[in-house]
């Protein structure tokens, strides 16, 4: 049978059981072993002659004296069915790809798969981009993940610059639209375009596998898979330079190959006037300029570029990443715009370079080029940004802490600037005015109670031409947890519920609790600057199934959980057991009884995976609690006034740990918690040691030392 000469090559997801009715690699789709079905939501893949000669000529087994040879003798073929042809189908589709290139991406491979290609040997004829933004502008979104798209265009003797085509005529870098032609180098038939259509290949009487058997068969549903089972044979090539760019910087890596495709191609006079490239795919041409830029001493272009911005100047470091070898680099940089380029003096013998005194308000545009011994690569593609300087409103607020009647607030730095108005606006429409404010820090005093305000900042550069951002806080003092009142929640229990939360005293076993119950007989008290542990169990009366579990505390008691610190737990992954993780509670918060809230979802399809603070789902449960807040010290813990924790403080890219004198030889552990309480990292430290901070997100950080039996807590700020 034909189709046996594709099986082996067939893709499973490794990381799912098959038919357990669970979400094992927790990506959204439960069952998704053999590949995914939007429309019946499941993994079942129809065997259709077509879908069969596509995969033949990607991917049919070579060397195995069977049948036919596709492009790409070992490669693995991931199946997705989308049934009929439309934009919402298209979009649906091509999310199961992007997802799973994604989750590789974020796992470094442990999770997802390494999806190079997507092809679509379907679509619709005369249909225009315009008409399909979102279905265009996924090819953009699966590109910058790694992944290059082949389109079949329309079989009709038709110019696609003129009538248009779906998907062939989407403008996006990261398509590749495809034509066909004979074994004559000839195109008898099928789209075409000077614009639109990139390149050909062969499509007229192609020998492939079917169902049952083998024999020709004539379509530019051929020639697109043809391309992509190319892209995957490039991505194959014995190259460490290239698996070190797919790795490290997906989307150049997906550039690279874009244009050995392109520029692989054989020139055929008809054409020249008829597609981008002007020739017909040759993958040998491809692959052999692949290998000679390898082989090459791996002298490829810098890529990954990336800035920081020295606090308070206008000096920028760019960074970028190069392969072994590249041991010396030239950098010109320019304004956008200008004819002439800076160089810099004497190269650089790192990857990356300072540039000092630019320009403020400034787009500039940088090139670097690697020397590799006696060879030199391109100059790579150009990394754009823009100066410091410009006369813009701070966005970037955060809230620090609060009284009844205080708040106190940071914002970033504009350099345009060196005084700021703040406006506090309360619901009911009163204003509270702050100006000529010189610092980005700042406590604002004389608010009421129990209100909610919309917080702009302005900075004394503005003319008034530019809208400031909105920014909502909250004052403290509204009644007790039990007589706030909190948005409506509520979910089915019918196959699951909370079988238990831990929390410090809190230890609640239950069944099903009709979907939400405010538990009023069972509290614990939580110590300000301190890490507390919860756990979460689901249990089922019968099936089991992958739960999602969230937990917030509303620690200014006002009544909602809007604020950034208030989701104290989100669980890393869906389980059918027991998990567990860390908060720490902030130093700011006012001692009182506060609403905790944990929320537990199961979801299938398209439904978001994660439980929210409000609202209601199918399938789930949710239990409240008050909890205590407290400012007293724990046992053993050093008051933070007697410790030196961290300095400087705020950081810039490095920071630096003191011990108090009694523990100065001593060894600790060092534990780093975002904001809203999400572990980041665990290091063992001595005093004055120096830690690394630059890779961190800008913002608040809790930190924890633990020295023998002591402990202490502090708040680093990142800029």
């Amino acid at each position: 049978m034909g189709v046996a000469d594709i099986a082996d090559n067939h893709w499973v997801n490794e990381h799912e059981i098959a038919s357990n009715g669970i979400d094992d690699d927790g990506n959204g789709y439960v069952d998704d072993y053999d590949g995914w079905n939007i429309s019946s939501m499941s993994d079942n893949i129809s065997n259709g002659d077509h879908g069969t000669r596509v995969c033949s000529m990607i991917g049919a087994k070579g060397n195995n004296t069977t049948g036919v040879t596709g492009v790409n003798w070992n490669v693995k073929m991931m199946m997705v069915e989308i049934g009929g042809v439309s934009e919402a189908n298209a979009i649906a589709g091509y999310n199961y790809p992007l997802k799973m290139r994604q989750l590789y991406n974020e796992s470094n491979g442990t999770l997802g798969a390494f999806v190079v290609a997507t092809n679509s040997s379907w679509g619709t004829d005369n249909g225009q981009p315009a008409n399909a933004p979102l279905w265009c502008a996924m090819y953009d979104s699966l590109g910058v993940h790694g992944v290059l798209s082949c389109g079949s265009t329309t079989n009709s003797n038709a110019n696609v610059d003129i009538v248009g085509d779906l998907p062939t005529a989407c403008p996006s870098e990261f398509l590749i639209s495809v034509g066909r032609t004979n074994n004559q180098d000839v195109r008898a038939s099928g789209g075409y375009g000077l614009t639109t259509i990139d390149l050909m290949a062969p499509g007229d009487q192609v020998y492939l596998a079917n169902n049952t058997t083998y024999g020709t068969t004539t379509g530019t549903s051929f020639s697109g898979p043809c391309v992509a089972g190319s892209i995957a044979l490039l991505y194959s090539a014995p190259c460490n330079s290239l698996s070190q760019i797919a790795t490290e910087d997906p989307i150049t890596a997906a550039q690279m190959i874009r244009d050995y495709i392109f520029n692989g191609v054989d020139q055929i006079d008809q054409l020249l006037d008829e597609t981008v490239t002007g020739g017909r795919l040759n993958v040998n041409n491809s692959l052999l300029m692949l290998m000679d830029d390898c082989d090459n001493g791996s002298c490829i272009a810098p890529f990954g570029f990336n800035y920081n911005q020295t606090t308070g100047t206008l000096d920028y470091t760019i960074t970028w990443d190069a392969v072994q070898g590249q041991n010396s680099f030239e950098v010109q940089y320019r304004i956008v715009g200008s004819p002439d380029w800076i160089i810099v003096d004497g190269g650089v013998s790192e990857a990356s370079c300072t540039l000092s005194e630019l320009q403020s308000c400034t787009d500039y545009e940088l090139q670097v080029m690697s020397e590799c011994g006696k060879s030199i690569s391109d100059w790579s593609e150009s990394f754009f940004w823009t100066t410091d300087g410009c006369c813009i409103h701070p966005d970037i607020i955060s809230q620090l802490s609060f009284t009844d009647s205080t708040i106190t607030l940071q914002w970033n730095e504009v350099l345009a600037t060196d005084q700021y108005d703040v406006l506090f606006t309360s619901s009911s429409g009163t204003e509270v005015q702050f100006n000529d404010i010189t610092n980005t820090e700042f406590e604002f005093t004389g608010l009421e109670n129990c209100t909610e305000y919309t917080v702009n900042i302005f900075s004394g550069c503005s003319d008034g031409s530019l809208s400031p951002v909105d920014f909502i806080v909250h004052t403290p003092g509204c009644d007790d947890c039990q007589d706030l009142t909190y948005c409506t929640v509520s979910a089915g229990s019918t196959y699951e519920y909370i079988a238990q939360v831990q929390l410090g005293n809190i230890n609640r076993s239950s069944e099903s609790d009709g979907g939400y119950i405010l538990v009023e007989d069972m509290t614990t008290i939580l110590s300000a600057n301190t890490t507390h542990q919860i756990s979460c169990t689901p249990g089922y009366p019968s099936s089991q199934f992958n739960e999602n579990f969230m937990v917030w505390i509303d620690y200014n008691s006002d009544g909602d959980f809007d604020e950034l610190d208030e989701l104290v737990f989100d669980a890393p992954n869906s389980t059918t057991t027991t998990i567990s993780g860390e908060f720490t509670v902030p130093n700011y918060v006012q001692e009182g009884i506060v609403r905790m809230r944990v929320a537990m979802r199961y979801t299938t399809g398209n439904d978001p995976v994660e439980p929210t603070k409000c609202g209601s789902w199918t399938y789930g449960e949710i239990e409240d609690y008050c909890v205590m807040l407290s400012q007293t010290v724990g046992v053993n813990e050093y008051v933070a006034t007697s410790i030196s924790l961290i300095y400087p403080n705020p950081a810039d890219a490095t920071f630096q740990i003191l011990f108090p004198s009694s523990l100065i030889n001593e060894q600790g552990t060092l534990n780093v918690y975002s904001v809203d309480g999400k572990f980041i990292n665990s290091l063992n430290c001595v005093s004055g040691q120096l830690f690394d901070c630059s890779p961190w997100p800008s913002g608040i950080y809790h930190v924890s030392l633990r020295v023998g039996d002591h402990m202490t807590h502090s708040r680093l700020v990142v800029k």
